[in-house]
């Protein structure tokens, strides 16, 4: 039996979780490396959605949620999601004691606490199948467990990290209670939560967890192994909710975050979706009344990743509704006035991080920056053109690196890996990262914008 470290990324849209064995990252075997397949429904089965939604009688997980959210749309009811926009709030305590609103429990009987322990045990009992169902991973061993997130709470990121680890100890508590339950597409009665949860919530303890900075995690995949390793980096996390910039230098063993370039857009994934819908419906002059709006928006809403897809892939996606054919181009997206004042923004940020990596660069003596771009908008033209940009100063060079190195294409991982590695990749990257770069530990935290007092010099 082996030891084994797990690293869970609750992003967004999506959670995903990955596996590596303890000390990989000096013992590096790709085949070793293993995400988790999380779902047992929709397009990947890496991907567990980030969804709970209180029904009449039940609450449901992930892609029921969603579905069941997307039948009630017309009655003013929603699926809660943005888990983790909502943990990056700078009064977490109080935004978890506050009341979920009535279009997400309309029985107004839960706290916003209460839901994310609810999901946060969906997501344990989610991995705890997929561990289960991995032939190398069933046969046991240690797990030491590790959560991915951003470093821009203000910089105290590693300061709520006790509050973290007592949602997770709570959802632990609780999904021990219910068993597999929870996993069922029917979800759990309002009943057997009522039951459950107040007592898990009392009896639970903290888990024993690290925090890893995402930007950090994208530094350990990229550095270790197969790929070459550089000493400084800067990187492009565009997922759904939030696009994150953050740069990095190794001094030696450790790698420490820049903070001075760290930035943060509200402007993400969701963000380009609401503006392909809104250039669609513009485009659509049949749909003229309320009603014909609001059933278009959700047609595009539920198709929405297929047709960002095509987009950014091929140029062109062509969406299909009651018989009628309607196209939107690349082009015309890019044309869209809050799209080029995303990019604008984005621009700055971008320029503004790089500038400070590559002064920390140059002061060290090192000769080059390797670019890389994660998350689930990684592959987007206007991302990737932004990181292979040529600078106007040739010292120190700014090297793109691939969103998916070469290993993910490996026969083990059938095909699934590959197409969603920038989403897994700071899951994966937190599994193989050393205890060195965590930014905290149960008991153990070090400060965000920790560089140990070390003065630029040459290492």
């Amino acid at each position: 039996m082996s030891d084994w470290t797990l690293c869970i990324d609750f992003g967004t849209a999506f959670s995903k979780a990955a596996v590596a064995p303890a000390g990989a990252w000096s013992r590096f075997d790709p085949a070793a490396v293993r995400p988790l397949m999380l779902s047992a429904e929709g397009q990947n089965a890496f991907l567990l959605d980030s969804a709970v939604f209180v029904d009449e009688d039940r609450v449901l997980f992930g892609r029921a949620a969603l579905n069941e959210a997307d039948a009630q749309a017309d009655q003013r009811r929603a699926a809660l999601r943005s888990f983790k926009t909502l943990l990056s709030v700078s009064d977490l305590d109080r935004a978890l004691n506050t009341n979920a609103p009535a279009t997400i429990d309309p029985h107004r009987v839960f706290q916003m606490r209460d839901l994310i322990v609810l999901y946060l045990a969906y997501l344990l009992a989610s991995i705890e199948r997929a561990i289960g169902a991995d032939p190398m991973l069933a046969q046991g061993g240690a797990f030491s467990r590790r959560y991915a997130a951003p470093a821009w709470r203000g910089g105290d990121s590693a300061g709520m990290h006790d509050v973290i680890v007592r949602l997770f100890g709570e959802a632990e508590a609780f999904r021990a209670a219910v068993g597999k339950r929870i996993l069922s597409p029917d979800g759990l009665s309002l009943r057997t939560i009522s039951d459950a949860l107040p007592k898990a919530m009392a009896q639970a303890e903290a888990l024993e967890m690290g925090l890893i900075y995402e930007a950090t995690a994208a530094a350990a995949y990229t550095s270790v192994g197969l790929e070459g390793s550089g000493s400084h980096m800067i990187v492009v996390d565009m997922g759904a909710g939030t696009t994150d910039i953050a740069a990095l230098a190794r001094l030696g063993p450790r790698t420490i975050e820049l903070p001075e370039a760290r930035v943060t857009l509200k402007q993400a994934g969701d963000f380009i979706d609401r503006i392909i819908a809104n250039r669609v419906l513009d485009t659509a002059k049949w749909a003229k009344r309320p009603e014909e709006k609001s059933e278009l928006w959700s047609v595009l809403m539920r198709q929405m990743a297929d047709i960002k897809e095509a987009i950014m892939a091929d140029g062109r996606a062509t969406l299909r509704n009651q018989g009628r054919s309607i196209s939107l181009s690349l082009k015309e997206v890019e044309k869209d006035q809050d799209f080029r004042d995303f990019q604008k923004s984005l621009r700055q940020a971008y320029d503004h991080a790089l500038a400070v990596v590559r002064d920390d660069a140059r002061a060290r003596g090192r000769s080059e920056v390797q670019a890389i771009a994660v998350g689930g908008g990684a592959a987007a033209p206007f991302i990737q053109e932004l990181i292979r940009r040529k600078m106007e100063s040739s010292r120190p060079r700014v090297i793109p690196r691939p969103a998916t190195p070469d290993w993910a294409h490996a026969r083990e991982f059938r095909g699934n890996l590959a197409p969603v590695f920038p989403q897994l990749a700071i899951a994966i990257g937190g599994a193989l990262a050393p205890d060195s770069m965590l930014a905290a530990r149960t008991g153990f935290s070090r400060p965000a914008n920790d560089r140990s007092g070390t003065p630029a010099e040459r290492d």
